[in-house]
């Protein structure tokens, strides 16, 4: 009965010990994973909002520098423009040589096309180089001639000539020695500016780029990424076209051509990308700087397999730590069960002697206060029998 009692000791304290660090493990775990899990959206959300708060700032620095670039343009445009109707209406030079010699000199710092002059009936007066076609050019002239107001500087965007290649323009409206309007065209290459433009590129292929696109939404660059080749005004790539993109031609219709600037995220040709976007009023340009997503979410991957390794080795040692508590509660239960029942033992044994008439057996001390008293009763008991049986021997004698 006592062995029963002592092995229930152990069981119950065992069993308690394991509901308790159930319960608490439980706790534990859920605690860590809710913990990992809000970590994880805090550190998502917050460099989220620092990322799409540097791809705006990003792409307005580059909008600002590709305005600055086209303003000098037009500067020095203006400043030839004058010094060559001047030229004209004084009659020192012939246009031919005069064509030739400002030419010479804007291309020694400018990447030049060709430099035209046209009457106010859109004829070809003159150009320089000889064999560069003029004929869109001549187009963009005749329209500005018909037109009622006419800036002294006029832009034309990047354009697609007769030859294929790519340029953009600045006409400069004078006249000539008999007081007739005419439009000196300053036609320049487009290779300074593409270069301007892949300098957003941290080396080449990069998937964080910039490109650009005319009031239209067609793309006049796009540099060469992992995920396709060069885009340029030659390949006619409108991203109003929802086969390009449903989301892109939304953003782009809805967002940059409308003059805003923010951050979105759109799907390009299968890849899921986020982009920060502005708008050039003066060119009519649309500028965004692309990231993919992948590079976004990238160092949140990294930090939630971090986060996650960790866990399980925190789980790991908690479960060490578990089970060696629940090896050391038993071995505990077992000593302080060996410590209540040896001395209820003895104190049953004691009685028992009792009940057959042997009273010489005491109890010793346990050093338990209630078992001790016990043991104390027991013995004074042992020792009222003894007497009295030593005295009703005497007494027969």
């Amino acid at each position: 009965m006592i062995k029963r009692l002592s092995t229930k000791v152990v069981v119950y304290t065992t069993t308690l010990v394991l509901i308790t660090l159930f319960i608490f493990s439980m706790s534990s775990i859920f605690t860590i994973m809710a913990l990992k899990k809000y970590a994880l959206k805090k550190t998502e959300n917050v460099f989220k909002e620092n990322a799409d708060e540097n791809l705006e700032r990003e792409v307005v620095s580059y909008a600002k520098i590709l305005k600055d670039a086209m303003d000098a343009k037009e500067s020095i445009s203006y400043m030839f423009g004058e010094a060559v109707e001047k030229e004209i209406t004084s009659n020192k030079h012939q246009l031919p040589e005069l064509l030739q010699s400002v030419f010479s000199e804007m291309n020694n710092v400018l990447d030049m096309r060709v430099i035209a002059i046209f009457d106010s009936n859109g004829k070809l007066l003159d150009r320089y180089p000889t064999f560069e076609c003029v004929d869109v050019l001549k187009r963009y002239v005749s329209k500005l001639a018909k037109s009622e107001a006419v800036n002294r500087i006029k832009y034309i965007d990047f354009h697609i000539n007769k030859d294929e290649s790519v340029s953009f323009s600045f006409v400069y409206f004078g006249r000539d020695s008999k007081k007739k309007p005419i439009y000196i065209v300053f036609d320049y290459k487009p290779y300074d500016m593409y270069s301007l433009i892949r300098t957003a590129q941290l080396y080449p292929y990069s998937q964080k780029y910039l490109w650009v696109i005319n009031r239209e939404g067609v793309l006049i660059y796009d540099p060469p990424s992992k995920q396709h080749p060069l885009i340029t005004l030659t390949d006619h790539v409108d991203l109003t076209d929802p086969k390009n993109g449903k989301l892109l031609a939304e953003v782009v219709k809805d967002k940059i051509l409308k003059g805003e600037t923010g951050v979105a995220r759109y799907v390009f040709r299968g890849v899921d990308k986020f982009v920060g976007y502005t708008y050039v009023e003066k060119y009519g340009w649309g500028l965004g700087l692309t990231l993919p997503t992948e590079i976004f979410y990238k160092p949140i991957q990294d930090l939630s397999k971090d986060i996650a390794s960790k866990t399980i080795y925190t789980l790991a040692l908690f479960g060490l730590f578990s089970v060696i508590m629940i090896l050391s509660t038993i071995v505990l239960a077992f000593f302080i069960s060996r410590r209540i029942t040896v001395p209820i033992n003895e104190t049953a044994n004691a009685v028992e002697a009792i009940l057959k008439g042997d009273y010489s057996r005491r109890l010793k001390p346990s050093g338990t206060e209630e078992l001790d008293k016990l043991a104390e009763v027991v013995n004074r008991l042992l020792d009222y029998f003894s007497n009295r049986e030593n005295n009703e021997g005497e007494g027969s004698k």
